[in-house]
């Protein structure tokens, strides 16, 4: 196991302190070849950066529950990551040759940090309780894995430790101390792998969920491949398109307070062929979808207080989804040996190959009365198809709306707004919260 540099990050001031890191990878430059691959190598490997990147981002939470299964911690953390490809650099030194070429699907990971998912109000995430003392740490290093094809690669091992003091005030049997010790592995091909805590059942728990990012295959080591075709841009001045092709599927999830019923979409995709023009040519060009895929993801949390009247709990709605949006490019088939990527109001032209919002899982207080409720509302995601505007791209204008099925577990009105899912210059996704109700119950997380 060897130790990595990496920035640590103090998350929260509370009694129960988070500390995380940022701005930890694996090293690029020289790479002692028999810590590689002691049996394989002599003398060492130099391996740059390929020119390939994929993002990922995970959603981690901890728990920790006292007697009784009072909620005492309830951290909520973005993992977040990028892979690439390594590329060995050619010897410049003749005398000491390698022994043998580097191993096969060695990738690397850069920028990876566990943050706190502080979202909402004052910057406070409701779902974060901080009610015991003690403090959660976390530290990466790099360890090695084996893959499908037995061949070692590196990968980071982050180790975590929690501890839970024991309050004397309480006692005991009300707040006991706590210790654990743990870890989760970042592999290089985007996948992350939780390993259960050493500290004793039933007191802390652990969820990991993917957000944005896929698991993805590792090629052979080695220089990008050169591209088959030249990339040129078409400024587009106008743009027709038709009717997104969609394969919309409803899923269902609930959250306990208020028992409401959460429904998000999936597989929500754009058409696959749109119609350019450019007032310097001659006529209307065919562009495709490109296979320049991004995927990226953010986090939606809805909340609704209850109403004041019946308590500061009663009828309180928190819910949240994780959006995923794969993209790319639209291209213009131009001659046999290049393509031009269509621009439109100076961005990238966004082609949206599939887009979901999932309710993530609902990890809120147990409540067995809440649960067995009647649901008292239905909160709703509705996707459409954005045409755009004079000056702006189109995209995905997506209605949500919470209506009240119980008026007594309902929200007393109904509620509701709209955002706009576009991209940014860089061909990034931007979201638009469209109107007050909006800005007041949502609240998105990148």
């Amino acid at each position: 196991m060897t130790s990595i540099e990496y920035e640590p990050e103090e998350l929260s001031g509370n009694r129960f302190t988070v500390t995380g890191f940022r701005d930890a990878g694996l090293p690029v430059g020289e790479i002692l070849a028999e810590e590689l691959w002691p049996d394989g190598q002599d003398g060492a490997v130099w391996l740059d950066r390929g020119t390939r990147t994929h993002r990922h981002c995970y959603w981690l939470r901890y728990h920790y529950r006292g007697p009784g299964h009072r909620k005492l911690v309830a951290v909520e953390l973005l993992i977040r990551f990028s892979t690439f490809p390594y590329q060995a650099r050619p010897r410049v030194d003749r005398y000491s040759p390698r022994s043998a070429p580097p191993v096969l699907g060695l990738w690397g990971i850069e920028d990876l940090s566990i943050s706190l998912r502080s979202t909402g109000a004052g910057g406070r995430n409701p779902f974060n309780k901080f009610n015991d003392a003690g403090h959660l740490v976390f530290e990466p290093k790099v360890v090695f894995t084996p893959t499908g094809t037995g061949a070692v690669v590196p990968a980071i091992r982050v180790e975590h430790r929690v501890r839970h003091v024991e309050n004397p005030l309480l006692g005991a049997a009300m707040a006991p101390g706590y210790e654990e010790t743990g870890a989760l592995t970042v592999h290089s091909d985007g996948g992350v792998t939780l390993e259960p805590g050493s500290g004793t059942p039933g007191c802390s728990s652990w969820r990991l969920v993917p957000v944005s990012g896929t698991v993805h295959g590792r090629p052979m080591v080695g220089a990008d491949p050169p591209p088959g075709r030249s990339l040129t841009v078409y400024q587009a001045t106008d743009v027709s398109v038709p009717p997104p092709v969609t394969a919309l599927r409803v899923s269902t999830g609930r959250a306990r307070r208020g028992a409401v019923e959460v429904q998000g979409f999936e597989r929500m995709a754009g058409p696959d062929q749109i119609e350019v023009w450019h007032t310097g040519h001659p006529r209307w060009y065919r562009a495709s979808m490109g296979g320049d895929t991004r995927d990226d993801g953010m986090i939606v949390e809805y909340a609704r207080p209850g109403d004041r009247g019946d308590g500061p709990r009663a009828g309180r709605v928190r819910a949240r989804l994780a959006l995923r949006l794969l993209t790319c490019s639209y291209l213009i088939d131009m001659n046999e040996f290049a393509d031009a990527v269509v621009f439109h109001h100076g961005r990238r032209h966004p082609g949206f190959v599939d887009v979901s919002l999932r309710p993530l899982p609902d990890d809120a207080d147990p409540d067995p009365a809440g649960a067995a409720a009647p649901v008292g509302s239905r909160l709703r995601f509705v996707p459409e198809w954005y045409d755009g505007t004079a000056d702006d791209v189109p995209g995905l204008l997506v209605r949500w709306s919470e209506e009240a099925v119980d008026p007594a577990a309902g929200p007393a009105v109904p509620v509701g707004g709209s955002f706009l899912i576009t991209v940014d210059a860089s061909g990034g996704p931007v979201v638009r919260l469209g109107d007050e109700q909006t800005y007041q119950h949502l609240t998105v997380t990148s």
